[in-house]
């Protein structure tokens, strides 16, 4: 097991397979650098994959404190710093796109070359002053109700039925058995009342002025049958100079997992995009 010990003293986990130019990838909410099994299957043979786990996730040392979106970002500073050094290539995955978007907003792409973010939204939560093509184009879809249902049930002990609940509206029905106990069995590793904090730092936060000051070559990619509007995803993409957007349709795994259910298409957009 590979550790590196970020400035506040913590242990993140990580991995390293293949050679070439590195490629960091970033988990989301309540996930693990597990989940990109077939990522790093699919691309080792082209980039030298880092797959790491966010503090408190997976293998990492789970500290009582940090669990906020700008500590996540300073924290790949340190995996691009001392594991990928001195450039990489990053992908964010749903919560991790909002962990580059943080690391943009604070070191303004130093360190970084190519960016990938996957589906998700700029605002997620619904604000009433909202028009309906801004809720379509900002993806604000939570209601301060819905959210704090999930954040109480988080941090009252009902991880074990609140998590399992929102993964099923993540994957399309045609997931496998097993993909989907590998999914509940990797979520149930993190504990409810961290879960909460990440949670409550994630979905309260405006990320909408950041897609215009991305300064690297940029590719976003939607789940057409994602819980995530496409819309919000195409639209963050617009604001981003230069980016490209891709989607994959919901007949073909294009929900919000869709790095799992269809790992051949997403891994040919990821590796064509890097390679230009």
């Amino acid at each position: 097991m590979a550790t590196v010990t970020t400035n506040d003293g913590v242990a993140l986990h990580y991995d390293v397979a293949g050679t070439g130019a590195p490629l960091i990838l970033v988990h989301g909410w309540n996930q693990t650098a597990a989940l990109f099994e077939r990522q790093v299957e699919g691309l080792s043979d082209r980039f030298r994959v880092i797959t790491f786990d966010l503090r408190g996730h997976g293998e990492s040392q789970r500290p009582d404190h940090g669990y906020r979106v700008s500590r996540y970002a300073m924290d790949l500073r340190t995996v691009i710093s001392e594991v990928a050094g001195p450039r990489a290539h990053v992908l964010g995955h749903s919560m991790g796109c909002c962990v580059l978007w943080s690391y943009f907003d604070l070191f303004a792409g130093d360190g970084l070359d190519r960016v990938v973010f996957v589906d998700m939204m700029t605002h997620p939560i619904a604000n009433p002053a909202f028009s309906e093509q801004d809720i379509t184009d900002y993806g604000s879809i939570l209601s301060a109700e819905a959210f704090f249902g999930i954040y109480n049930g988080l941090t009252g002990g009902a991880a074990g039925q609140v998590v399992p609940g929102l993964l099923e509206g993540m994957v399309t029905p045609n997931i496998s058995t097993e993909d989907m106990a590998w999914l509940l069995a990797e979520n149930a590793r993190m504990p409810g009342p961290l879960s909460a904090r990440e949670f409550f730092s994630d979905i309260l936060a405006d990320w909408r002025d950041v897609p215009p000051r991305i300064n690297r070559p940029a590719l976003y990619i939607a789940g057409e049958g994602s819980f995530v509007p496409d819309s919000a995803t195409r639209w963050a993409a617009e604001q981003t100079p230069g980016a490209t957007f891709e989607s994959i349709a919901a007949d073909e795994g294009g929900n919000h997992f869709m790095f799992i259910e269809n790992p051949d298409r997403f891994n040919r957009l990821v590796a064509d995009f890097l390679s230009a």
